[in-house]
């Protein structure tokens, strides 16, 4: 399955779809303690947690987390970042 990668500093869309996405990987960073909160059409799809200064690196697999529409994040601080990587 093919993939590709999409960025994002801070918190707003990340993906703009009308269709489906799947997101299979997810790599995260914050300089201050908080949660990402990963969202679509529907509602909150994935919430976790990172601690001050640290990363998150999560291995979904093939199948994914099924998102409809636009994808939103929300991010612990304006200096976090996230990398979705979606097939």
């Amino acid at each position: 399955m093919a993939s590709k990668s999409k960025f994002l500093s801070g918190s707003g869309v990340i993906v703009t779809t009308e269709g489906t996405s799947r997101i299979l990987a997810i790599h995260a960073y914050s300089t201050i303690a908080g949660t990402f909160d990963i969202q679509d059409s529907v509602g909150s799809k994935i919430k976790f947690q990172v601690p001050v200064s640290g990363q998150a690196d999560i291995f979904i697999g093939e199948l994914g987390i099924k998102c409809n529409g636009n994808v939103s994040v929300s991010s612990p601080d304006s200096n976090g970042s996230i990398t979705l990587f979606l097939g």
